[in-house]
């Protein structure tokens, strides 16, 4: 089969040919109609994980997608051949994933989550949803934002930001979003209230011009320690300061004036359940930047890091 994989921890992804896995006792084989791509591909290929989890080489890359199942192991009951599923494939040991025409997961991942695809969604969204809308639903439950509310959101353009400016704008919160000037009107249309420029004056400086008094909530989905410091300063007294990208520092999480966190997602199979349920209504749309195919995956992991995007990038498989 056809997968993008690396050979070792740090070496470049490339496109492989791979004897296609079979399932064992517990998993499912899925014949892949559809992947998407998360910075979280960047760092499993890097080796961020080799400490917390085991690897098998090659390392086949992805951990979104969306495809058919077409075998089960001994043991699996709650799934069958035919049934169209989707989830994050994230379990251990790391190097089944989805960048593949064929990917085996247990029927409930240990790390993940896996769910029947709703009637009438398309493979591409669905493999949109898992990875960046459970983290946008996990995190902005996790600090708890109500009605009238103002957060801001840094990273609003991106894949888990598009989904975190139309929940948080459901819940009836002001939404101040960053986006560059090209991308003002599209973040509105999504239900930000405001935006950021991001590449012009600094944006806590644009922050407290409109809100003197601070914001109710931050939620940093970029990778700067020094400026979620920084935006943290921009929240009440009360309010918190949410990294989806694990930059809060420990001066930061002991404060006392306002409630600080690293998010992780917990409960992956509820969250997975309740975004879909969101998209599959209608509540909120799944922008899709791009659809690429097998060989532009390795480019685009490179371009995932490089800001500047527009929703999620897919695959077709």
């Amino acid at each position: 089969m056809r997968a993008v994989a690396v050979r070792n921890s740090g070496d470049k992804p490339e496109l492989m040919e791979l004897p296609a896995p079979r399932p064992a006792p517990g998993e499912v084989l899925v014949e892949l109609a559809a992947a998407s791509v998360n910075p979280i591909d960047v760092g499993i290929a890097a080796g961020f994980f080799e400490d917390q989890m085991s690897h098998v080489y090659p390392l086949v890359l992805g951990v979104d997608g969306a495809g058919r199942v077409t075998e089960v192991g001994e043991g699996v009951r709650g799934l069958k051949p035919g049934d169209l599923v989707h989830g994050q494939f994230f379990r251990a040991p790391l190097g089944n994933g989805t960048f593949a025409e064929y990917a085996v997961v247990t029927e409930f991942p240990d790390g993940g989550a896996l769910q029947r695809v709703p009637d009438g969604m398309p493979a591409e969204i669905a493999a949109a949803l898992p990875t960046a809308g459970m983290t946008a639903l996990g995190a902005l439950e996790a600090m708890g934002l109500r009605d009238g509310q103002s957060i801001l959101v840094v990273g609003a353009t991106g894949g888990v930001g598009v989904f975190a400016v139309q929940l948080a704008a459901a819940k009836g919160a002001e939404v101040i979003a960053t986006a560059r000037p090209d991308a003002d009107q599209w973040i509105r249309q999504l239900g930000a209230a405001r935006t950021a420029d991001y590449t012009a004056v600094d944006v806590a400086e644009q922050v407290r011009r409109t809100h003197p008094g601070g914001v109710d909530a931050v939620l940093d989905l970029t990778r700067d320690p020094a400026r979620f410091s920084e935006y943290a300063g921009l929240v009440r007294d009360g309010g918190a300061a949410v990294s989806a990208s694990l930059t809060a520092s420990p001066e930061l999480l002991a404060s006392e004036r306002i409630a600080v966190s690293n998010f992780m997602m917990e409960d992956k199979q509820d969250l997975l359940a309740r975004i879909t349920a969101e998209a599959a209504s209608g509540r909120i749309q799944v922008p899709i930047q791009q659809t690429i195919t097998f060989d532009q995956i390795p480019e685009a992991l490179v371009g995932n890091t490089a800001g500047g995007a527009r929703g999620k990038t897919t695959v077709r498989i």
